[in-house]
């Protein structure tokens, strides 16, 4: 392949808009498609010197992203590990990069790299055979600073390497008879990281989902030889080039529960946050009985009090992982359905009211949370996730689980604080206590003896929730915020639903009845959801609906689909006899699918048998799905019932 000449370069660099892509062209989300985490790579990218390649065959270009000619690639970026965030701040000196062409792919690539990095022809046989490949101008970036990653799936790119600032730009051309991409790297030695507690975040690799990765690469600790070792699952690699096809943002596939269902008797309320789920609770919530004492249900306000520092003491109660503190109160504390006089929390963000309980339960679930399968009870969870008390021990901010009454106020008027300071989540860098500050979060229970109002407070959060580094099977979600009875007796707390707490209050609880709100489930094909993500929409996929606890004596059932999303939910005054009180549309009230799919007579439950397919092109669209009860004999109301919605954005796999 010919390269173009300087003039042409810089004139195809700056007359067309920069657009985007990733390889592989189907890990835009997250690395696995189970959306779930794990250790990342420090193969290439380390706290060491490092010599790689990486290839990407020509599919990803020509496919989805339709590159269909030359391109001129100017950026490429490589991201941190899914849903970890690191404060960055690394510096490497004098990265060498160049690019080329080769007619290699996955399968023929050698672990021979042929030369080192520069203008030396590479030798017979190798990755860098002139007779295979072509090779770009090679650069030299002569200090290459590592930017903070903030935990998101995906994450942002932290490192990023301007090929046109080094004249290493290269044109590329998938269509040719050297039509895959060869990525040669050499970082002469170890960064030096610049800030306490540095420690750089293993980068995103890849796993074969879909059609695979399509890629491979090569890597080296001993930065002079001309060999290195194999690695068939390859960093993620963004690539920006000036030229038609890719997008000018990356866009991937996103889903979530929002809205609030209805038709039940819950005295549970909670929000599951969804791998990648932005938190958006800062302003806190305030849970007020309806009577005090033996109160018999909450009413959930938006706010509470702001996160106070000062009630911490001389020494945390825990820095442990997995840890369970007893505190007694020094009073009687009444909540639905019961009363304590000893709480016991968790390092992992919420407080047992049953003092029989000693889980300190890493794994997250609405199951769990309400009793199923483990005998579980009653707590509030404030932020219940997979969190170690350990991890920021070293900041010299009494970092640790903190328990303290505060008496000032006189006999009857105690207010417990519970707080975890500068906690962090277990996936987080494991280490010594000077390894800290890459997650931080700042959590506050507070109960009030004089009148059972509890307030979840909250202070510098992470800006996005994540699992832990593996899975479980009896958790589904990446955090939890809420309060249950959990298992009354032999009974398991019946299910609300995730309701979105930032946009659903106020609301008030029940007085536990026998039967949950209604519950949208989307089942997607051939890439499925899982316990931590359901499924989500993008080109290619098909999805179907299920709904459970539906009310008895339902007469239809629809699930419905609409363009956008209603948030908070459309709740219509009840004299209008449309929705009953409590029920809330987060469609539009004029959903462009009423309905998409409509059950005559429903039991209890109904699995959905009508597809939605979808289409490239749709990316950038929302749509929300949800199910309604239809009541067309006259009933109180049309609509006596509602689910949960799912919000979707339709995006890259």
């Amino acid at each position: 392949m010919r390269l173009l000449a300087p003039l042409a370069l810089a004139v195809l660099g700056s007359a067309v808009t920069a657009q985007r892509l990733v390889l592989p062209d189907n890990h835009n989300f997250m690395e696995a498609s189970t959306y779930s985490s794990s250790l990342g790579d420090t193969n290439q990218w380390a706290n060491a010197g490092r010599r790689f390649q990486v290839l990407y065959e020509a599919s990803h270009f020509t496919g989805k992203a339709g590159v269909a000619g030359p391109v001129l690639i100017t950026h490429v970026r490589f991201r941190g590990e899914d849903g970890e965030a690191n404060q960055g701040g690394q510096i490497y000196s004098n990265v060498q990069i160049q690019l080329g062409a080769t007619s290699l792919n996955a399968a023929t690539m050698v672990t021979t790299f042929g030369s080192p990095v520069g203008p030396t022809p590479g030798t017979a046989g190798s990755n860098r055979d002139p007779a295979v490949t072509t090779l770009g101008t090679d650069g030299t970036v002569p200090s290459l600073t590592v930017a903070a990653s903030v935990g998101s799936c995906p994450n942002n790119y932290c490192i990023d390497i301007d090929l046109m600032a080094v004249g290493a730009a290269f044109v590329f051309d998938p269509t040719g008879p050297r039509p895959n991409l060869l990525i040669d790297v050499l970082v002469p030695a170890a960064p030096v990281n610049t800030i306490p507690g540095g420690f750089l975040i293993p980068m995103q690799d890849t796993v074969a989902h879909g059609a695979g990765i399509r890629g491979r690469a090569i890597w080296t600790g001993t930065i002079a030889a001309l060999t290195g070792s194999s690695d068939t699952t390859p960093p993620i690699v963004g690539i920006e080039f000036a030229g038609a096809g890719g997008w000018p943002t990356e866009l991937p596939a996103r889903a979530e529960y929002t809205g609030a269902a209805c038709g039940g008797s819950p005295s549970t309320f909670y929000q599951a946050f969804s791998q990648d789920q932005a938190f958006d609770l800062g302003a806190g919530l305030t849970l007020v009985p309806d009577v005090y004492p033996a109160p018999n249900f909450y009413t959930v306000t938006s706010g509470a009090a702001p996160f106070d520092v000062t009630r911490l003491n001389a020494v945390p109660n825990s820095t442990l992982d997995e840890a369970v503190v007893t505190f007694p109160l020094g009073y009687s504390f009444d909540y639905p359905g019961g009363s304590t006089a000893t709480i016991k929390p968790s390092t992992n963000g919420f407080l047992w009211l049953d003092p029989a309980m000693t889980s300190a339960s890493f794994a997250v679930g609405t199951g769990l949370l309400r009793g199923v399968p483990a005998a579980l009870t009653a707590r509030f969870c404030p932020f219940w996730a997979d969190l170690d008390a350990s991890r920021n021990t070293g900041m010299g901010t009494l970092a640790g689980l903190h328990i303290q009454n505060d008496t000032s106020g006189g006999p009857g008027n105690t207010v417990t604080y519970v707080t975890w300071r500068d906690t962090s989540s277990f996936r987080y860098p494991t280490g010594s206590p000077s390894v800290f500050g890459h997650g931080v979060w700042n959590i506050q229970c507070v109960l009030h003896e004089a009148t059972g109002i509890v307030e979840y407070r909250y202070g510098s959060m992470m800006p996005f929730v994540s699992t832990h580094t593996g899975t479980w099977t009896d958790g589904n979600c990446a955090a939890i915020v809420g309060f249950s009875r959990g298992r009354i007796g032999v009974t398991p707390s019946v299910d609300p639903g995730s309701r979105n707490l930032s946009h659903e209050v106020p609301f008030s609880t029940s007085i536990e009845g026998a039967s949950g709100n209604a519950l949208l489930t989307g089942v997607a094909t051939p890439i499925a959801g899982s316990i931590f993500q359901t499924g989500r929409m993008f080109g290619g996929q098909t999805l179907r609906y299920n709904i459970a606890n539906i009310p008895a004596g339902s007469i239809l059932a629809w699930t419905i689909l609409d363009v956008g999303v209603s948030e908070p939910s459309i709740q219509l005054p009840p004299f209008l006899g449309i929705t009953a009180p409590g029920c809330g549309i987060s469609t539009s009230l004029n959903p462009i699918l009423l309905p998409h799919e409509q059950f005559l007579l429903p039991g209890s439950s109904v699995t959905g048998v009508v597809p939605l397919p979808i289409p490239h092109g749709w990316e950038g669209t929302i749509i929300t799905a949800q199910a309604i009860g239809i009541d067309v004999f006259g009933g109180p109301y049309l609509i006596p019932w509602s689910s949960n919605a799912i919000k979707y954005t339709v995006g890259l796999d």
